[in-house]
């Protein structure tokens, strides 16, 4: 297969990349020209710089691929979110498109798991229907609405992944480089018993998940819509997987459920992360694994590979006199 992939040098993006070619699929990544392509180029990989805001420049590198993946992503919880964000609506519209025009046999989206509700403490599948309470989880839904009315207008098979959050190399802003970072501080922060469930999901899975997707036979009756788990578990005992991961026990910040909003700012937690660590996020993927796809990596792999990764990037950077 010959595949082009956007958003290559994001966190997520850079592990498609590398599980593409890998799995010995040409690869392309189209970067933008001021983006750092060294992971990539020690893939050995194609790496081709363009104006994201050109369109013949987007046909000129997606003609000739069987498979388009989208990994562009920047809207953030914390930033300002606009129902026609210039990379998750209008730029996607554009890599759609495009890929239709240029004979692209199948468009594969990458999504999140943000887009769901906390109405539900039950296991949540693709049926599900979310009632957004978030400007981010309205964006997302949009998004994924658009991929698929690209593909409903031009008859490009389109689908689109929704992953769990994410463990893995080569992170240094998800959600459990910051647990780390309060890790190494001794300020875990550990909300009531930190026992409500969370589904994750090790980053090199999503990769192979976004591979395999452009491969299989996909059915005319399917929707397209997938979600992906590693492994449950409790935010507790992630906290005992990183303890061995680093050889350190870390002190917690053992906090109350019910979290006023000066609390909240305190302790730098947003009422996002509040609900996803008081509230069971567990997903229901026995779509994809029913149709054949299976995960490697459990808690205790994806784990011990990121602690490793940032704690040697640490000692690199304290090394070179960057901290």
């Amino acid at each position: 297969m010959k595949a082009v992939v956007f958003g290559g040098t994001g966190f997520i993006g850079g592990h498609v990349a590398e599980q593409l070619h890998l799995a010995g699929h040409r690869v392309t990544a189209v970067v933008r020209k001021t983006s750092n392509t060294a992971f990539l180029d020690s893939l050995g990989v194609d790496v081709v710089r363009i104006d994201f805001s050109d369109p013949a420049a987007i046909a000129d590198v997606m003609a000739g691929n069987d498979a388009a993946y989208n990994c562009t992503a920047d809207a953030k919880l914390h930033t300002q979110i606009s129902m026609n964000a210039p990379v998750e609506i209008e730029l996607t519209r554009t890599l759609a498109e495009e890929a239709a025009k240029q004979g692209i046999s199948r468009f594969i989206q990458l999504s999140t798991v943000v887009i769901y509700d906390f109405q539900s403490n039950e296991p949540i599948d693709e049926s599900y229907v979310s009632k957004p309470e978030y400007p981010i989880q309205r964006l997302g839904i949009e998004r994924e609405r658009v991929v698929g009315e690209v593909g409903r207008k031009t008859g490009m098979t389109t689908v689109v992944l929704r992953p769990a959050s994410t463990i893995g190399v080569r992170d240094t802003t998800s959600f459990f480089a910051r647990l780390f970072a309060a890790h190494a501080h001794d300020r875990y922060p550990m909300i009531g018993e930190g026992a409500a469930q969370v589904s994750l999901v090790d980053t090199r899975d999503i990769g192979r998940a976004m591979v395999w997707l452009g491969t299989f036979q996909k059915q005319p009756q399917d929707d397209g819509v997938y979600l992906l788990k590693g492994f449950d578990t409790t935010w507790r005992q992630l906290k005992e997987a990183m303890d061995l991961a680093a050889g350190k026990t870390a002190k917690m910040l053992e906090l109350p459920e019910a979290l006023t909003e000066d609390e909240m700012a305190a302790y730098g937690l947003s009422p996002f992360a509040v609900k996803t660590m008081t509230v069971n996020r567990i997903w229901k993927d026995d779509k994809i694994r029913k149709l054949g796809f299976a995960t490697k990596y459990s808690l205790t792999d994806a784990v011990e590979a990121e602690v490793r990764d940032l704690l040697s990037r640490k000692r690199t950077s304290e090394n070179s006199g960057i901290l």
